[in-house]
């Protein structure tokens, strides 16, 4: 899935360089609003692309001593950055730029070269949804679901945000394409303004989505799809006589936190057993239990903070027959 991501993310840095170098080219040599909202959309896409490769090479970094279970959050983080980027980048600053030359009456200055950026700019962002698209079709196969259902439930931000942002950029496109060339054949600035002000709330429109699709995976989101698996292969199982808790949290779009406490049937452990060995099992049992809670009211005391603790026992290794 990252290496796949990684593809896509690379795919559109790559392309929305080279448009945004063309787009700002077209508006110095137009002066059009529409195509100065297009060519800031684009700087925020590369800004907002960038911060996604960053995020997909941090979240890879190994476990340590810091962070026990990896730095899989780090790519919903930079992703929520990267919407912040577009907001203010490319949402405000449009919008307000728009606005003022409407207020100035400017009229662009439309010659065939805007029109050619504008095409050129449709063929580089398409191969880059194309990519991406691709891409998102191979993960939802891989997950076993439709595109529409892994649309909604995808753990990987990375590609989605890309998929959707090249499908906003080929969108504003059509928008600018329209607002210059009504401006053009009117000979009125109305339209190409009203264009600029369209794809700018497009950009907000796109931040938004992308900050609460991340958003939810920052705050703990539990794993619904795995806690099912967990609970219902635990219940097939005769020897579970009752499951008393499931969690879980999405520590990365491949990495999930499972905690449970399961009650086991009793002709699951005694089975075999003499009804000696029962009752020294059932004593263990009770002192397992006992020193459980008593370690995690230790921590509790000194440490009120620690309102979850999940400690496992591991089994005592066998002494060597010397001893």
């Amino acid at each position: 899935m990252s290496n796949g991501s990684t593809r896509a993310v690379l795919t559109a840095v790559a392309g929305n360089s080279m448009v945004t170098v063309a787009k700002f080219i077209g508006f110095a040599l137009s002066g059009s609003s529409a195509l100065l909202a297009e060519a800031v959309h684009s700087l925020a896409d590369t800004a907002n692309q960038a911060l996604l490769y960053l995020g997909l090479r941090r979240s890879q970094r190994e476990a340590d001593t810091s962070h026990h279970f990896g730095y899989g959050q780090e790519r919903y983080f930079w992703n929520l950055v990267s919407a912040v980027t577009i907001f203010f980048l490319g949402c405000v600053y449009t919008v307000m730029h728009a606005v003022e030359q409407l207020q100035d009456e400017h009229t662009p200055e439309l010659t065939w070269i805007p029109f050619l950026i504008i095409g050129f700019a449709f063929i580089v962002e398409g191969y880059s949804f194309f990519v991406a698209l691709v891409e998102f079709r191979r993960q939802s196969r891989e997950a076993g679901k439709t595109f529409r259902t892994y649309f909604v439930e995808t753990r990987d931000p990375t590609t989605l945000a890309v998929l959707i942002e090249d499908a906003v950029a080929v969108f504003g496109l059509i928008l600018a394409l329209a607002g210059m060339a009504l401006a053009a054949y009117t000979g009125s600035a109305i339209f190409d303004g009203v264009a600029a002000i369209c794809i700018g709330l497009l950009m907000g429109g796109l931040a938004w989505f992308l900050a609460a699709t991340n958003r939810k995976y920052l705050l703990n989101r539990s794993d619904d799809e795995v806690n099912n698996v967990a609970i219902r292969l635990w219940q097939a199982d005769d020897k579970v006589q009752h499951i008393e808790r499931v969690n879980s949290i999405v520590l990365s779009p491949d990495d999930t936190l499972l905690m449970a406490e399961i009650e086991l049937r009793e002709e699951a452990i005694f089975s075999n057993m003499s009804d000696e060995e029962i009752r020294q099992a059932i004593r263990f049992m009770r002192k397992l239990g006992e020193i459980r809670h008593a370690l995690e009211e230790d921590v509790s005391r000194i440490a009120p903070v620690t309102r979850h603790i999940f400690i496992e026992f591991t089994t005592p290794k066998d002494k060597p027959d010397n001893e």
